[in-house]
């Protein structure tokens, strides 16, 4: 190798490496939110129940509505983005409108 190709080569590939990795996370959440954009409840475990604070019957989760399935984050983000977007395309200036 020539020293001045040495030289002129960086090893600091390290920053570099850890931004490419949080892409590569970011895009696989992103598709796993498409794929199953539900998930388990955190406060019912999934059961859509949970005990009465006398802990002698069970009540609906208040938090899934006795679903036991919550939107994930990344999901809540996506559609909020979509329908901004769609409202922004509907509202502008010389579209025609729609009735809803």
């Amino acid at each position: 190798m020539l020293p001045l190709a040495a030289a002129a080569t960086s090893h600091h590939t390290g920053p570099a490496l850890l931004i490419l990795a949080v892409i590569i996370i970011t895009v696989c959440y992103f598709v796993a939110c498409a794929v199953w954009p539900f998930t388990a409840c955190r406060h019912c475990g999934g059961g859509g129940q949970s005990r009465s604070p006398t802990r002698r019957a069970y009540r609906y989760c208040r938090h899934c509505d006795g679903t036991g399935t919550q939107l994930r984050a990344g999901r809540r983000i996506y559609t909020a983005l979509t329908h901004t977007r769609s409202r922004a395309r509907r509202d502008r200036p010389g579209s025609p409108r729609r009735t809803p």
